[in-house]
């Protein structure tokens, strides 16, 4: 199976995974790299081990299948912000 696909088709499951590695919440900022070892080590998972530049590809991939479906939104070159609700902060009521 292709690697993209593999994401694509277990993108819950990807993201949990990515949240469990980095600092990710809903309208937060993820960058390139954190998204490229994060597939790389994903992908490990399923036996689909990828060399440097390959995984670069393979990110790139995921990253416009994701900016299609509306979870990512590019920012610049190297930055997204993440729109997934899910990750989202719970508020915190201010004392009275």
């Amino acid at each position: 199976m292709n690697p993209v696909t593999i994401v694509i088709e277990n993108q819950k499951d990807f993201l949990r995974y990515l949240k469990s590695e980095f600092p990710l919440y809903h309208l937060s900022n993820i960058f390139f790299r954190d998204l490229h070892y994060g597939v790389m080590n994903y992908l490990r998972a399923y036996k689909k081990k990828l060399r440097y530049y390959d995984g670069e590809e393979v990110t790139k991939g995921v990253i416009a299948e994701f900016e299609k479906i509306g979870i990512l939104k590019k920012m610049d070159e190297q930055t997204w912000l993440l729109i997934y609700p899910e990750f989202q902060l719970p508020r915190v009521k201010k004392a009275s």
